[in-house]
């Protein structure tokens, strides 16, 4: 167009975009980062930020705590220390707490403030969309599951407290980094699974708690008031993951009376509810309207 009141159109229609196409894998990053971000508070207000970085500054804050008191006071003071790095994971309460809160803002704000829409019109598709938020959700856990455990491990290596051998030191590193991500995919899961029916933040936190309530209370009344037997423990999903997790690293038990339960019906018991809650999230957004 020329300048001042000479306007003239010169071109109708859209222009073509020749700009560089990084393709539906840079789409998925972009949005999982975007999430994180959002999870987190980054770039948002400070109240936003407290309580996910909390959780992590106290997870982290314990393991650094344990191994400063090694390194300054000597190898003599180490008797505190757990065997296994799979100690050194959140407890489920705590790893249930975070789950409740990071997996609704990654998803109900979306509902909430139309993104789900924007979303659509995009070369995202709804699997593709969910596969973002799981990367996004999935990985925010991973940093309070994964992250003290290799902490914990790297210093009492470091001490010379660790697995005796690089052989037995790569292969607790693999039990416990594919632990902790299985165990990070079904909390995303279970929270989504309970996320994604309403548009509010809060309602989805207390949902997501109240799931984990509404299933561990029961399953130890049954446990102790009935003769059903041990196993009844295992329609606890967020304790029966936990279990699993500490099978997978050849840890000992954290509730004993998960440890008279065979590894083959724990893990039987896992895939059960990660299936079930993946499938749950799958069919909700298969039949949501992208408009």
């Amino acid at each position: 167009m020329s300048n001042a009141g000479n306007a003239r159109i010169l071109e109708r229609g859209y222009r073509k975009f020749d700009g560089q196409r990084l393709g539906i894998g840079s789409a998925i990053w972009s949005t999982a980062w975007h999430t994180t971000r959002s999870i987190f508070g980054l770039g948002r207000k400070a109240r936003h930020k407290f309580f996910p970085m909390a959780v992590l500054g106290i997870t982290y804050l314990i393991v650094v705590i344990q191994l400063a008191i090694v390194f300054f006071f000597g190898g003599e003071t180490a008797s505190f220390l757990t065997t296994d790095s799979w100690g050194m994971v959140a407890p489920a309460i705590v790893m249930i707490l975070f789950a409740a809160l990071v997996a609704p803002d990654a998803i109900v704000r979306d509902q909430k403030d139309g993104m789900y829409s924007l979303y659509m019109s995009t070369p995202l598709t709804k699997s593709t969309y969910l596969a973002a938020k799981t990367l996004s959700v999935a990985g925010s856990i991973v940093l309070i599951t994964f992250g003290p455990a290799l902490l914990y491990l790297l210093g009492k290596t470091i001490k010379g407290l660790g697995p005796n051998g690089i052989g037995a030191w790569f292969e607790t590193f693999g039990r416990l980094l594919l632990a902790c991500l299985l165990v990070s995919l079904f909390l995303c899961a279970f929270a989504l699974a309970f996320s994604c029916f309403t548009n509010r933040r809060a309602i989805a936190s207390i949902v997501v708690f109240l799931a984990y309530v509404g299933t561990n209370i029961p399953s130890w009344i049954l446990y102790e008031e009935t003769t059903i037997g041990k196993n009844i423990l295992l329609i606890n999903p967020i304790e029966t993951a936990y279990e699993f997790g500490a099978r997978l690293c050849n840890a000992e038990s954290i509730v004993n009376e998960y440890g008279q339960i065979s590894t083959s019906l724990v893990t039987l018991g896992f895939f059960a509810w990660l299936i079930a809650t993946c499938s749950i999230v799958t069919l909700t957004y298969r039949n949501r309207e992208a408009i």
